[in-house]
């Protein structure tokens, strides 16, 4: 089903009943990466949607970065009534909670964050502003060599929007958050590599680490019954 938030038409399926259980999916992802994963939950609410840009959603305006893709997560979550949610992100979606979870409270009782991203590393961060006037057959070579595991050519529609939000760093946010929150991580991720789960752990109070060995970025799409597990334990 489609539910119209701030002009743009949002994608995502809601089933089940009980405490609200949202997920939310990495960059390049769509409802249907978190899937096998929100099938395996029972006795909840669950509400899955595309973010712009991908799957069946609308795109987002160039300029957005996190902020912008957060409102429209909250302002969805108030179109549908839901508050005190338990909040499940991916990689980017994870960026997502992390902004929501410190600066709208309300929306989430609990969050939790799987190799999630909340900030890029220095040297990756410089590099993107010189790509912006580069021939765009020259810029995707070099994006093949320069960063092999990234996302960004592939949609080169959300190529303004990969540009804000790699050099976006939400650091400061994680002492802000005060909720219960559940960090899960793959040890072998490159994307985001194991050292930001436990600074992650490190910076917001009160939460519980479970790192799984030998696990890449892909965590919650490749073994979502390891994930499931540990966020029964956590609910």
């Amino acid at each position: 089903m489609y539910q119209d938030v701030s002009g743009k038409k949002i994608y995502f399926e809601r089933v089940g009943a009980g405490p609200p259980l949202l997920f939310v999916h990495g960059w390049g992802g769509s409802s249907a990466s978190l899937l096998p994963l929100a099938r395996l939950v029972s006795g909840c609410e669950t509400i899955i949607l595309d973010l712009p840009g991908f799957g069946r959603s609308n795109s987002p305006d160039p300029s957005w970065g996190v902020e912008e893709y957060a409102n429209l997560v909250y302002q969805f979550c108030r179109q549908l009534g839901l508050k005190n949610a338990t909040y499940f992100g991916h990689s980017f979606g994870g960026s997502l909670g992390i902004y929501l979870a410190a600066t709208k409270p309300e929306l989430i009782k609990k969050l939790i964050l799987c190799n999630s991203a909340f900030r890029r590393s220095p040297s990756r961060r410089s590099l993107f502003p010189l790509f912006k006037r580069i021939p765009p057959q020259i810029k995707r070579f070099l994006y093949r060599v320069l960063f092999p595991n990234s996302d960004s050519m592939k949609y080169p529609h959300l190529e303004s929007n990969f540009r804000k939000i790699i050099t976006q760093d939400l650091s400061g946010l994680l002492p802000e958050i005060k909720i219960p929150t559940l960090i899960l991580w793959g040890s072998a991720d490159r994307d985001t590599p194991a050292p930001m789960a436990y600074e992650l752990n490190e910076k917001i109070a009160g939460s519980v680490l479970k790192i799984f060995e030998g696990v890449s970025h892909g965590l919650p799409l490749a073994y979502p019954k390891l994930v499931y597990r540990e966020m029964i334990k956590f609910l």
